[in-house]
């Protein structure tokens, strides 16, 4: 098959090494930064109309990006660009449904809601204000600095072009400016290209009359939208290959921490046992967030394969927990503890549960889990509008609801960001692939990641990974099912092929110790690895928030102080209702809140920012606090109490210790300079040790195993930790040990672990590269810098390259410690796309062997 688009320009060398910057005003305008796979979309657009692709005709181009991603944040980013500098300022948005425009109405038109995409009402684009104007047609006579956006569904715009009326859109309406066309959910548009047959094209569909609309014009474009595309139909292959401008799948969205993570949960339970695990698990949850003063309402869904099996699981869940009492719970608990494997989650919320009071347990989950806080999608009366309103808005403080129970009719259109326990009811083994496909599905939507507030940060993505927190359990989706492997090894198949990954229950641990043969060499005892030296950087460079990666978009809960006192007593507990505002600051009280901490005086923020000429412009510039965005949840009808100057100083002082904290922080990590120092190898290469839940479902290349290394003297350590990438790399360099041997006398492999780092040069951005080559030849020593670098990490990554490649001209510049006898060496990525992969073996065998 021959490369699709966003491959092609991939391979772009100039994409990451003198790559296209995002314009100021793209950032400036939305109230969200973009985040890298953002800008990465962007920016390969970008390259099709102004880099080395530009001649090419892209006027039709489809953005391939999981659900959840973000894809309404870069259509606003493309609007701006092509408005600013293309000069269009006709936009048509479809889609297939209402309900999506009304969605996408709210991003770009309800300033008040919290999804609204822009920093305000109105846009800024080289000082001039822009107005984003709502239409139902486009003016004959369009005004200065205004961007038009018509919303229609396709078949409205379908049959209003077919069958043309008054005040409706026509082709000679269309024919009078040049046009983009926005179309989200666009694999539902493809209906005559999936019927395609020997190469006809039906005439009177959709698909049709939009490719009329794109071609009534050579400037005309189309912009599709979708998470996804069946490129395995040979039609839809042939229509997109050129046209994928940008892939971002879910599996890469989750790996890159935007989701929950996944974890099966097998069990040989029966339906009361598995349904008592997973209440508990869900609570446990709960409990885990009120004592990090975290307020989540964690939902749970019990999943039928049938309706009467459904109804009769809400009446057994019903009797289960009004019968339920402390002795039963201990029993319970008691006797599933000592089953349960020694890791896993069952086993952590098990023991917390034996000293806990079970009487209080007993009483919570009797109140939150009574009859009225359980829904039931089957239900007769279930498509009420008052039922369609609360299954909407599950995330809502005001919204009871803890249990769910359906069949089939969520499985579709239903997104909930606080489902985290999914519980198969009345399984049976050998499920068919239709059936794993629609569970992993449902599995895909309960796996978006629910933002939390915790220590008065919103993170949109995991942030406990790698850590032995407890709060890691908020991060987490699990799937509670039945302990048949047949059936979990097509579950897990259907879950690959929708590119969900999944992580197994369990923690593992890997050990990597020193070996002692190693630890008697002469390298070890006596030897020396290097690293760049730092220093303070010149303040002639104008610095602004942005140079220190400050955070400019702030989120408070004005009721965090009293949620602990209001929680403490659940059964007697308020409701309390919040609204969202996002809020003005004028400058007198930024001036208060500044003279709290004299870091903030003007001589010290002018030792920062050279270029800073008063305490006015640092508090109204939009390089300074005029960038920052403050939106406060409080109790409704009490903003009078909540939005007081006083109340308000205090979070302006909050927002103000993080600046400082953030400026402190980048202040210190100084710039890299091109002079190295000597660091003692026996002070970096040490014993260590990586915990982790494993992912399940990774390709080779990205999983993460420990390969035996003792009797492999060229390799420091007795296990290689290591995913397969890496253990490729490591298995090339094994393959010409004996032609590596015949010229060094020395040669040791480190892998480095969190120990030596370089700092970019002229830069503050710093990196340990995994592997270190030490090589020595009579009195001459080496070192090779080596990275393994998976291709959807080259973008963000492409400085890393930089350096290591620069290292190679060090030695006519710089001052080694003062010892001639050392030589440094930088390669390219080791990557397993061939082109990159050979032009590294090249490189290797350049320097190490003299080739």
């Amino acid at each position: 098959m021959n490369s699709l688009l966003y491959e092609k320009i991939a391979k772009e060398e100039s994409l990451f090494h003198s790559f296209i910057e995002i314009p100021d005003y793209i950032d400036g305008n939305l109230k969200h930064p973009l985040r890298h796979y953002q800008k990465m979309a962007l920016l390969y657009f970008i390259q099709t109309q102004e880099g080395k692709l530009a001649n090419i005709d892209h006027n039709h181009l489809l953005f391939k990006m999981a659900t959840g991603a973000g894809k309404t944040n870069v259509m606003a980013a493309t609007m701006l660009y092509l408005y600013k500098e293309k000069g269009y300022n006709t936009f048509l948005f479809y889609v297939n449904s209402d309900a999506i425009i009304n969605k996408t109405y709210v991003n770009f038109f309800n300033v008040k809601s919290n999804k609204y995409l822009f920093n305000s009402k109105e846009l800024f684009i080289d000082g001039e204000r822009v107005t984003l104007s709502y239409v139902n047609s486009f003016p004959r006579f369009p005004a200065k600095n205004t961007i038009y956006l018509k919303f229609t569904t396709v078949q409205k715009l379908h049959m209003d072009l077919k069958y043309p009326s008054e005040n409706s859109l026509t082709y000679d309406d269309l024919k009078m400016s040049k046009l983009i066309m926005l179309s989200d959910e666009a694999h539902h548009l493809n209906a005559s290209t999936k019927k395609a047959k020997m190469g006809n094209i039906f005439d009177d569909g959709w698909e049709n009359t939009v490719l009329k609309i794109l071609n009534l014009s050579p400037e005309n474009r189309l912009l599709e939208f979708t998470a996804t595309i069946d490129l395995t139909n040979p039609e839809l292959l042939n229509k997109y290959q050129n046209k994928i401008i940008y892939n971002y799948d879910l599996r890469n969205f989750m790996l890159d921490k935007y989701s929950k993570n996944v974890s099966l949960l097998r069990s040989n339970d029966d339906d009361h046992d598995k349904i008592l695990s997973a209440v508990l698990l869900n609570q446990y949850r709960k409990y885990i967030a009120l004592k990090n003063n975290i307020y989540i309402k964690p939902i749970i869904l019990f999943k039928s394969n049938s309706i009467k099996v459904s109804l009769d699981t809400h009446n057994q869940f019903i009797e289960l927990i009004q019968n339920l009492d402390p002795d039963k719970l201990k029993d319970f608990i008691d006797t599933k503890s000592i089953v349960a494997s020694e890791n896993s989650v069952f086993s952590q919320m098990y023991k917390f549960y034996q000293s806990t009071d079970l009487k209080k347990v007993v009483k919570d989950l009797k109140f939150d889990f009574r009859e009225e806080n359980l829904m039931n999608a089957n239900d007769k009366e279930f498509v009420s509008p008052k039922n369609v309103r609360i299954l909407n808005s599950l995330e809502s403080m005001e919204n009871n609801v803890r249990g769910i129970f359906a069949v089939a009719k969520l499985n579709e259109g239903w997104d909930v960001l606080n489902l985290f326990d999914i519980v198969r009811i009345s399984e049976g083994a050998g499920k068919s692939k239709s059936t794993t496909d629609s569970e992993a599905q449902l599995i895909g939507r309960g796996a978006r990641y629910y933002p939390y507030i915790y220590q008065g940060e919103k993170s949109f993505k995991r942030r406990f990974d790698n850590t032995d927190s407890d709060l890691r359990i908020l991060e987490q989706l699990h799937y509670h099912t039945i302990n048949d492997n047949s059936y979990i090894k097509q579950l897990n198949k259907s879950l690959d092929e929708a590119d969900i990954v999944v992580i197994d229950d369990s923690k593992v641990t890997f050990d990597a110790k020193v070996k002692e043969s190693f630890k008697k060499s002469s390298a070890y005892k006596n030897g020396f690895l290097y690293v760049n030296k730092t220093e303070v950087p010149s303040n002639e460079k104008h610095r602004t928030f942005k140079d220190f990666s400050i955070q400019t978009y702030f989120e408070f809960e004005a009721v965090e102080l009293i949620e602990q006192q209001v929680y403490s007593d659940i059964e007697h507990r308020a409701i309390i209702v919040l609204q969202e505002k996002i809020i003005g600051i004028n400058k007198n009280l930024w001036r208060k809140a500044l003279l709290k901490d004299r870091f903030f005086d003007f001589q010290s923020l002018k030792a920062i920012f050279s270029n800073l000429e008063g305490i006015e412009e640092f508090i109204v510039s939009k390089d300074y606090l005029g960038s920052v965005n403050l939106t406060l949840r409080y109790p409704k009808d009490q903003e009078q109490n909540y939005l007081s100057p006083n109340r308000l100083i205090k979070y302006l002082e909050r927002i103000m210790s993080q600046i400082k904290r953030q400026i402190t922080l980048n202040c210190n990590k100084n710039v890299g300079i091109k002079e190295f120092e000597a660091v003692a190898i026996k002070d970096i290469v040490k014993d260590y040790s990586i915990s982790f839940n494993p992912i399940i479902n990774l390709p080779f290349s990205e999983k993460i195993s420990s390969y035996p290394m003792k009797k492999k003297d060229w390799f420091v350590y007795d296990n290689a930790i290591v995913n397969g990438l890496e253990w490729d790399l490591i298995g090339y360099i094994e393959g010409i040990l004996d032609e590596i041997y015949s010229k060094y006398s020395e040669v040791y492999l480190i892998r480095n672990e969190q120990q030596l780092k370089l700092v970019e040069f002229n830069g503050v951005r710093g990196f340990m590269p995994d592997f270190i080559l030490y090589l020595k030849e009579m009195d001459q020593v080496y070192q090779i810098l080596i990275e393994p670098k998976g291709e959807f990490l080259y973008f963000n990554d492409h400085w890393k390259e930089d350096m290591l490649i620069e290292l190679n001209n060090i030695p006519p510049i710089i001052n080694l410690a003062e010892n001639n006898s050392i030589k440094l060496y930088g390669i390219e990525f080791f990557s397993k796309e061939p082109q990159r992969r050979e032009r590294f073996k090249s490189k290797f065998r350049e320097i190490i062997i003299g080739d």
